[in-house]
């Protein structure tokens, strides 16, 4: 372990501190998500909880996030999908609080048995990357919550990162009709938590829900890492 650290030494990926991939300054400014919000009219809910009369036919029932997408956080997940650097993904589960865990835990409050979707990368982009950000994400939320795991949901259409586009209209035409439920999966009266590292506009877990529930499965909720 000395002769890796002293050949590969670890810097942090927010303000370059040499020792680790997230020093304790730049640990510190993480900032965790006290209230969540309904995703369509942004109102505290409890769960993030979709309100009853925000509720759209093929929507998202609900929405949890764990941290604000802020400038330390955006620096490490930028690292772990596009550098590759799943040791800084390690790292980071390391930090963060028993509070996080526990208000993950209270989605076992909900009546509803769930099965776990991890946010599908296009096939492409998987073998370039060799990972999933989604998955690895999905198997810590899965610490707490120890739920099976599906691969129900596929990306069919390699798509731009929505956060490289910045004009709505042309935000929703990227993503529109990117995933489709795999011919060989059982949706039907499943319900589902969608998994993925950041939400923002929410458009492409909108997309994924909308597809699982034309294929006829029952409550949708998500979970990320961040939310910006």
């Amino acid at each position: 372990m000395f002769l890796e650290n002293l050949l590969f030494p670890k810097f942090c990926v927010s303000c370059g501190f040499l020792g680790s991939y997230l020093c304790p300054k730049c640990e510190k400014k993480l900032s965790y998500i006290e209230r969540d919000v309904c995703l369509y009219c942004g109102f505290p809910s409890f769960l993030g909880l979709t309100h009853p009369k925000c509720q759209k036919k093929f929507g998202l029932d609900g929405v949890m996030s764990i941290f604000h997408y802020n400038n330390v956080l955006k620096k490490v997940i930028k690292c772990v999908k596009y550098r590759l650097s799943t040791q800084v993904w390690q790292e980071l589960k390391t930090v963060i609080k028993p509070e996080a865990a526990e208000k993950i835990l209270r989605l076992k409050r909900l009546k509803q048995k769930f099965v776990m979707q991890p946010l599908p990368l296009h096939e492409r982009r998987q073998r370039l990357r060799g990972f999933n950000q989604s998955s690895l994400i999905a198997d810590f939320f899965n610490l707490v919550l120890d739920l099976p795991i599906v691969d129900c949901l596929k990306r069919q259409r390699s798509t731009l990162p929505q956060a490289q586009i910045t004009e709505s209209r042309k935000r929703y035409e990227n993503i529109r009709g990117a995933f489709r439920v795999g011919s060989n999966a059982t949706v039907s009266k499943n319900n589902f938590i969608l998994v993925d590292d950041v939400i923002t506009s929410g458009l492409t877990l909108k997309e994924a829900a909308k597809e699982l529930k034309k294929a006829g499965a029952g409550y949708i909720y998500a979970l990320t890492l961040a939310k910006g």
